[in-house]
């Protein structure tokens, strides 16, 4: 009975062992390609939140800028610069997990364009906030407005905890830029 015990113990131990092996392997071996992935989405994103922009090369983090800005917005997690204006990326929480959008304001503070750049919002109902016909109202938007779900943006039905995540990570973004200007 207790050989029996130790072999079923050694056995379940060198499965453990040779799954590890392989999870980290294949994570050594990935790792670097899902980051140049992520880049390149985070890129896509960028560019399509400030209309005007040809290529992504016009587009450059502002480490600076990033580093001063997340001290007072920690949800802010880059600062890109362009000719065209500023992209904040913001990073909250949303219903289905992490919400990283892509904010695009030009150089007088107007917010000009948002895109998605990672988002585990369950499809159908939480994503529909992230859809481009909700988006689409924080263009033209200031600092100065209160940017409330509920009084100046209405939620998406079904979608009340997405709806008011994108209107704060807006927010935060237009104040972000505020302190980008100073």
């Amino acid at each position: 009975m207790i050989e029996r015990m130790i072999r079923l113990g050694v056995t379940l131990m060198a499965v453990g062992l040779v799954a590890a092996v392989g999870l980290g392997l294949t994570y050594t071996v990935t790792k670097a390609k899902i980051e140049k992935y992520d880049r390149q989405v985070e890129a896509q994103a960028c560019k399509s939140a400030l209309p005007g922009i040809r290529s992504v090369s016009e587009i450059k983090e502002d480490k600076k800028l990033s580093a001063k800005v997340s001290k007072k917005y920690p949800d802010v997690q880059k600062v890109f610069t362009c000719d065209k204006g500023y992209i904040l990326v913001v990073k909250t929480k949303g219903y289905g997990g992490p919400l990283t959008l892509a904010v695009g304001i030009d150089k007088s503070g107007i917010v000009k364009g948002i895109a998605v750049v990672a988002s585990k919002e369950t499809v159908g109902l939480g994503s529909k906030a992230l859809e481009d016909s909700y988006l689409g109202r924080f263009k033209g938007k200031t600092v100065k407005e209160k940017l409330k779900v509920g009084e100046d943006v209405q939620a998406v039905t079904g979608a009340t905890i997405t709806s008011k995540a994108v209107t704060n990570q807006v927010k935060q973004a237009l104040e972000a830029f505020d302190l980008v200007k100073q």
